[in-house]
């Protein structure tokens, strides 16, 4: 038996949060090196994009209470779905000189997702 479906939200919205709010930072530190320019470039856009998520997410949860976690746990699968077309997207990117370092934070960011989404999908299970 997995975990309480609130618990599993709130932690989920915290959690990307968190890591949001770290990528934009790390990105935009990372962006002001020509060395590191793409990887923080799209470490920041993808901190952004998921700190928009997150803030979604938990005002959300606020307003309408917890999703359904039959919903949830669909809408975390198919994100996991995703999550593995990133880290291939990346992989591609990687074979690139001009865009290798967006390719290592795709992977990054893309691998971080997995891990997360699927951890927390399978929190859900009935």
């Amino acid at each position: 038996m997995g975990m309480h479906p609130a618990t599993v939200e709130t932690r989920l919205t915290t959690v990307l949060g968190g890591w949001a709010a770290a990528s934009v930072v790390a990105g935009a530190a990372l962006s002001l090196s020509p060395r590191t320019r793409g990887f923080g470039r799209q470490t920041a856009a993808w901190g952004a994009v998921d700190g928009v998520i997150a803030g979604v997410g938990a005002h959300n949860r606020r307003r309408r209470g917890p999703t359904d976690p039959g919903r949830l746990r669909r809408v975390l699968l198919v994100n996991a779905g995703l999550d593995v077309g990133y880290l291939a997207l990346g992989a591609a990117l990687l074979r690139t000189d001009r865009w290798r370092g967006d390719g290592a934070a795709v992977v990054v960011q893309g691998a971080f997702l997995l891990a997360l989404d699927s951890t927390a999908a399978a929190a859900l299970r009935p």
